[in-house]
């Protein structure tokens, strides 16, 4: 019974020198350091035509280094008059967008609420 401590102690000792190691997906991860960051940043007279329909060339962004086998990360702020930026993960909605040959089409339904909107920024990290 006196040893228990001895017991405890040694018993902690042999799993402190355990190394705890995650699962290694090695072969399924590929690292991108030169990552590149663009920001468009439209107000309400870029993406509103003088018709007071929604001006679809926003959609549209030219990156001609866009590479088709690296998926772009694209996120949509909005800010409203009086407010604070706010992204679509607010409402659990899905960014729809699709990219190819250097061009990246964003789907108009991402600007869903664009006539209570007075700006939109468009991040694309690629």
């Amino acid at each position: 019974m006196r040893n228990r401590p001895l017991f405890f102690i040694s018993f902690l000792f042999l799993l402190s020198t355990f190394e705890a190691n995650g699962q290694e997906h090695a072969k399924n991860v590929q690292e991108y350091s030169p990552l590149k960051k663009r920001v468009y940043s439209f107000s309400k007279l870029d993406f509103i035509t003088s018709e007071g329909e929604f001006n679809e060339s926003i959609c549209t962004m030219l990156i001609p280094d866009l590479k088709e086998d690296s998926p772009p990360f694209v996120a949509i702020y909005y800010k409203r008059d009086n407010s604070q930026w706010f992204t679509e993960s607010l409402y659990r909605k899905r960014l729809r967008f699709n990219f190819k040959d250097g061009v990246l089409k964003l789907d108009q339904s991402n600007f869903w609420d664009w006539f209570e909107i007075a700006e939109i920024k468009i991040v694309v990290i690629y």
